[in-house]
């Protein structure tokens, strides 16, 4: 009986005891279940591919161009400024409206292959002849182009109808643009000195009015040096001078100034203008072209070499300039 019990006290004790298991975390649903919507009813995925897909603005709206200009006209002037992105069937994305009568109605669109040349583009040539030097048609008025341009994009019916080897032409196309971009100077002041506008380059001369009367100069012969040297120690102080002409046969009394920088001849303009010289105002302006005026010997040579001459003083003569600027 003991035996009995014993061996029923083994197996009761031998029996493995349960052990507490923690409850499995729920199974998560194999769908993804969508993001809750935001306060403007959309998801953050939806706002999410709209960030992405944001375009970003490449091209610039230009007007008052001459109704004469051309497409090659005007990419020569805007690619100055940076690439001029192509479409898929290589050309120059430049658009030229037409008014009613199909004739360009001076209005165009110009797409960057980067961003930043539409600000540098607006920066440099905004309000500038279109021409240089050609006033008739005004100046050019340049904006930044909103986004609708997109909207109707020439570029993607034509890359609808593009073969399979026309495609490959167009991303070997694209892939040349990128490797001259790749070329392109990081340094924007050098980008914007190298492609800044060329300036007329009669703008380095100021045009000197009421500077001698005519009869002052017959009265004294040594007038001229003297009237020719207050200039140049005037212009001096503002830029190096390369060349001083009297005008002895203009009853305007002209004197001009040629600068060996544009910055020179417009701060002697600014300074100079209205100050009072012989009894009278100068008026000092800017040269848009070469000079035309009459002269003698004796005046200085008007010559357009762009050489540094020295001239005759008034210490030649052995004489000081009785009046100054």
């Amino acid at each position: 009986m003991s035996d009995e019990i014993n061996d029923a006290w083994v197996l009761e004790n031998s029996k493995v005891q349960p052990q507490k298991i923690d409850s499995p975390p729920p199974i998560a649903d194999s769908k993804k279940r969508k993001s809750p919507p935001t306060g403007n009813g959309q998801s953050k995925k939806q706002q999410k591919v709209q960030e992405k897909k944001a375009p970003e603005n490449r091209a610039v709206y230009v007007t008052n161009l001459p109704s004469d200009a051309t497409v090659e006209e005007i990419e020569d002037v805007f690619k100055r400024f940076g690439m001029i992105d192509q479409g898929v069937d290589g050309n120059p994305r430049i658009k030229m409206y037409e008014n009613d009568k199909g004739e360009f109605n001076g209005e165009a669109l110009v797409v960057y292959f980067k961003k930043d040349s539409v600000n540098l583009a607006i920066t440099l040539l905004d309000g500038y002849e279109f021409r240089l030097g050609d006033t008739t048609n005004g100046t050019i008025n340049i904006q930044e182009a909103d986004n609708t341009y997109k909207k109707n994009n020439d570029g993607i019916k034509i890359a609808n109808k593009l073969v399979r080897k026309e495609r490959k032409a167009a991303q070997t196309s694209r892939a040349e643009m990128q490797r001259k971009l790749a070329e392109w100077s990081d340094n924007e002041s050098e980008v914007e000195k190298t492609y800044a506008v060329k300036k007329n380059k009669h703008a380095k001369m100021c045009i000197i009015k009421k500077a001698f009367i005519l009869d002052d100069l017959e009265e004294d012969v040594r007038a001229i040096l003297e009237i020719k040297e207050d200039m140049r120690n005037a212009a001096s102080k503002c830029g190096d001078v390369t060349k001083v002409v009297l005008y002895d046969h203009e009853p305007e009394g002209i004197v001009v100034v040629r600068f060996t920088e544009f910055e020179a001849a417009e701060l002697f303009r600014q300074q100079y203008h209205g100050k009072r010289y012989n009894n009278d105002n100068l008026q000092v302006t800017i040269a848009d072209d070469k000079p035309k005026f009459k002269k003698s010997s004796k005046g200085g040579d008007d010559s357009d070499d762009g050489g540094r001459k020295v001239e005759p003083t008034l210490e030649d003569y052995n004489s000081e300039a009785s009046t100054s600027l």
